[in-house]
C-alpha cells in the first residue's frame, strides 16, 4: 500500500471538460480501497486527492480543449457531493466484480470514457502499459479497511491445539527490484492432537502481503464459500478441504524494500534478509504462524540477479543450484532441511557477501561445512567467531552428547537486524556487533561476547530447534534453558568463578530492577498483548536461573538424565516448561511440583533468616518471599 498526493491546478477557460478514466473494461470495477477528494470549480480548477492503493494500478485523466494532464492510479466513485466524499470497496462477491465497488452516477462533466491512458504500476513505481484485466489482491480489500484488528489481550490458559496442520511445504522466491513473488504449496492434515478436522485457520500481515492466487487441490476458491478474509487471519472453511486435508497452493506478492519493521522478508544494505522470530512468517505468507505447528520445509527455492546476490542461502542442506537460461543474468539455489520446525525459524539471505568457511569433524564421523559470510570489508574480523563456533560444537558433544545434525551449519552477519542474533535453522543471522572481532581494536570483553552469543545460537539447535515452544508463553523454556547453557560453556572456556561474577552482576543490574518496577512479571507469563514485549532480563536471565537450580538440586549427573529423556520425549515437538520439569522428576525420582511456583511467581526471592542457640544446639530458620 501505498499514500500519494497530488495538486492539479488548471486555469479556467470558457470551454473545458475533465475526463476520468480507469483502469477497468467497466467503470464499476476500479481497483482502489478508497478516494478522498475535493473539487473546486472557479477561476481556478484545483483537484486535490488523497488516496490509498492497493496492488493494481489506474490511471486519472483531467483533459481540456488543449491538453491532457495524466496522473497515475487513481479511481474514484459517486461525485455527487463535491466536498470531501468517500466511497469505499464494499466486500460484494461477485465473480465478474471481484472489488465489488460501483462508480455510482457521474456528472456530465465526468463521464467515464472506454479508453484509457498511461498506468503507473504500484509495484516499483514504474510505468507501464496495463490491460483492463490488471490482477487485484484477494486480499485487498482487507487491507485497505479502515477497521484493523484490535489489540487483544491473549491469556496462558486458553491455548487451544489447532485443527488442521501444516505438515510440509515447499516455497519458491522470485525476487526481483521492487517486488518478490512467493510461491508455496502447503501439504494440509488433520492435527492428530487436535479437536478434529474444521476450519484451516492462518495469519497474514496484509498490510504487506498481498494475496493473488488461493487454490486447494487445483480448485481455485471463491471468497465467501471456500474462504474469508479478516485483518491478519486467512479461514479456509472446512468444506473446501478433503476431510480436512489437501495440497493448499498461494501465491502472493511482497516488497521488502519497504520493510521497515525488519520482520518477515526486508532489505538490508547488499542483501535481503528475514526475520520471522515471533511473528515475522506471517508477513511473508499465510501460514499457521504459531510455534506448535512443525512442518518439514522440503524445498525451498531462491531466485535473484547473480551479479547483485551472488550468495543465496537458506535453512537445511544445499540441494542443487545454478542459473537460469535465458534470464538475462539471474540464478537460482533450492535448499532442504529435514527436520520439522516451526515457522520462525525459517530464513532466508540473497545478498552479495563474501565468507570465511572451515570444517567440524562430529563425534560420529560426520564432516559438517561451515561458513561465516558478511560484507568484504568484515571478512579479516570473523575468525574468533568460527574458532568459538568449533568449540561449542566439541562442548555439546561432550556435555550433553548432542551433535549437530545437517551437513552445512551457516552463519550471517547483518548491519540492519532487530535482534542480537537469531537462531534460524542452520542458518544463524547475527547483528554483526556479535560477531565481529578485530584483532588490532577488540577487548577481552568483546571476544567473550562473541564466544557466548555464538555457542548461545548453536546450542539453540537442540534446546529451542529440535524441541521448540507450545506456544510463546513458554519462551523461557528455550531461552531460560539456553542462557543457562551458554553461561556453562563460556565458563568451561575460561573461568567458571569469573562467568559466575559476571553474571550475577548483571543479573542484580538489570532483572532486579525490573522485577521491582511496574514491568514485574513471572519467567512464565500468564497473558500478554504483544509478544515482542516478553524478551526481557526476566524472560532469560531468571530463567536461566530457575534452570540453574535444577542443575544444584539434581545434581550434574542428575541434570543431564533429566536433558536425556527430555529429548528422548520430546524430539520434533513443541512443549511446555512443565513438560521439562516433568521430564527431569521422572528421570531422577524427585518431586518438583512445588518448585513449579518459580514459572509462576514473578519479584525478586529475598530470604530471611532467624537464628537461635540453646542446650547446645543452633537453630536457624530460613523464609523465602518475592518482594
Amino acid at each position: 500500500k501505498y499514500k500519494y498526493k497530488y495538486k492539479y491546478k488548471y486555469k479556467y477557460k470558457n470551454n473545458y471538460s475533465a475526463l476520468y478514466h480507469v483502469a477497468s473494461s467497466t467503470t464499476s470495477t476500479p481497483h482502489c480501497s478508497y478516494i478522498h477528494y475535493q473539487q473546486n470549480i472557479s477561476s481556478n480548477f484545483k483537484i486535490q486527492q488523497s488516496m490509498r492503493l492497493s496492488t493494481s494500478a489506474l490511471s486519472l485523466l483531467v483533459a481540456s480543449s488543449a491538453s491532457f494532464i495524466h496522473a497515475p492510479a487513481l479511481a474514484f466513485g459517486s461525485v455527487n457531493n463535491y466536498s470531501n466524499h468517500t466511497t469505499k470497496r464494499s466486500l460484494a462477491s461477485n465473480s465478474n466484480n471481484r472489488t465489488g465497488l460501483s462508480l455510482g452516477r457521474l456528472p456530465l462533466a465526468f463521464q467515464p470514457k472506454s479508453s484509457i491512458a498511461n498506468i503507473m504500476s504500484t509495484r516499483g513505481g514504474s510505468t507501464t502499459s496495463a490491460t483492463c484485466d490488471s490482477k487485484v489482491a484477494l486480499n485487498s480489500a482487507v487491507a485497505d479497511t479502515e477497521e484493523k484488528a484490535a489489540p487483544t489481550e491473549i491469556f496462558r490458559t486458553n491455548y487451544a491445539p489447532l485443527t488442521n496442520i501444516v505438515t510440509n511445504i515447499s516455497m519458491d522466491f522470485n525476487i526481483q527490484d521492487g517486488k518478490t513473488t512467493i510461491v508455496s504449496e502447503m501439504t494440509i492434515k488433520v492435527n492428530p492432537n487436535g479437536p478434529g478436522s474444521g476450519d484451516l485457520v492462518l495469519d497474514g500481515d496484509e498490510t504487506c502481503v498481498s494475496l493473488m492466487e488461493l487454490s486447494v487441490d487445483g480448485k481455485t476458491l471463491e471468497e465467501g464459500s471456500d474462504y474469508v478474509l479478516s485483518p491478519g487471519q486467512l479461514v479456509i472453511k472446512g468444506s473446501a478441504l478433503n476431510n480436512g486435508a489437501g495440497l493448499l497452493r498461494t501465491v502472493v506478492e511482497t516488497i521488502p524494500e519497504e520493510n521497515t519493521q525488519l520482520s518477515g522478508l526486508y532489505k538490508s544494505g547488499p542483501m535481503y534478509c528475514t526475520q520471522c522470530e515471533a511473528m515475522g512468517f506471517r508477513r511473508i505468507t499465510y501460514y499457521p504462524d504459531r510455534p506448535d505447528n512443525m512442518a518439514v520445509f522440503d524445498e525451498i527455492r531462491i531466485e535473484a540477479d547473480k551479479e547483485s546476490y551472488p550468495v543465496l542461502l537458506g535453512n537445511g542442506n544445499l540441494l542443487e543450484k545454478g542459473d537460469i537460461e535465458d534470464s538475462d543474468g539471474r540464478h537460482y539455489a533450492t535448499w532442504s532441511d529435514p527436520f520439522p520446525k516451526p515457522s520462525y525459524l525459517f530464513c532466508i539471505v540473497a545478498g552479495s557477501l563474501r565468507s570465511i568457511s572451515d570444517t567440524y569433524t562430529t563425534t560420529s564421523g560426520k564432516e559438517v561445512h561451515l561458513e561465516i559470510f558478511s560484507e568484504k570489508e568484515n571478512v579479516n574480523k570473523l575468525d574468533y567467531a568460527m574458532d568459538s563456533l568449533k568449540r561449542s560444537m566439541q562442548w555439546d558433544e561432550d556435555k550433553f552428547g548432542l551433535e549437530y545434525d545437517l551437513g552445512i551449519y551457516n552463519i550471517v552477519a547483518v548491519n540492519d537486524f532487530n535482534m542480537g542474533a537469531m537462531e534460524n535453522k542452520g542458518l544463524n543471522v547475527f547483528n554483526t556487533a556479535y560477531v565481529l572481532a578485530d584483532p588490532a581494536t577488540a577487548t577481552d570483553t568483546d571476544y567473550a561476547r562473541v564466544e557466548g552469543v555464538i555457542g548461545h545460537e548453536y546450542f539453540h539447535n537442540w534446546t529451542g530447534n529440535r524441541v521448540t515452544c507450545r506456544d510463546w508463553f513458554q519462551l523461557t523454556l528455550k531461552e531460560g534453558l539456553t542462557v543457562f547453557r551458554d553461561q556453562e560453556f563460556s565458563g568451561d572456556m575460561g573461568s567458571n568463578a569469573v562467568k559466575r561474577i559476571e553474571d550475577v552482576g548483571s543479573l542484580r543490574a538489570r532483572q532486579f530492577a525490573e522485577d521491582a518496577g511496574p514491568m514485574s512479571h513471572p519467567i512464565r507469563p500468564e497473558s500478554y498483548i504483544s509478544m515482542d514485549n516478553f524478551y526481557t532480563a526476566t524472560v532469560y536471565s531468571k530463567g536461566a536461573e530457575i534452570i540453574r537450580m535444577y542443575n544444584t538440586l539434581l545434581g550434574e549427573d542428575g541434570f543431564r538424565k533429566g536433558m536425556d529423556l527430555y529429548f528422548e520425549r520430546h524430539d520434533g515437538s513443541g512443549v511446555t516448561c512443565d513438560d521439562f520439569r516433568a521430564a527431569m522428576a521422572d528421570a531422577n525420582d524427585f518431586d518438583l511440583d512445588q518448585f513449579g511456583l518459580w514459572y509462576t511467581t514473578n519479584g525478586t526471592p529475598t530470604v530471611v533468616y532467624e537464628s537461635k542457640f540453646e542446650d547446645g544446639v543452633f537453630k536457624l530458620t530460613l523464609t523465602q518471599k518475592s518482594n
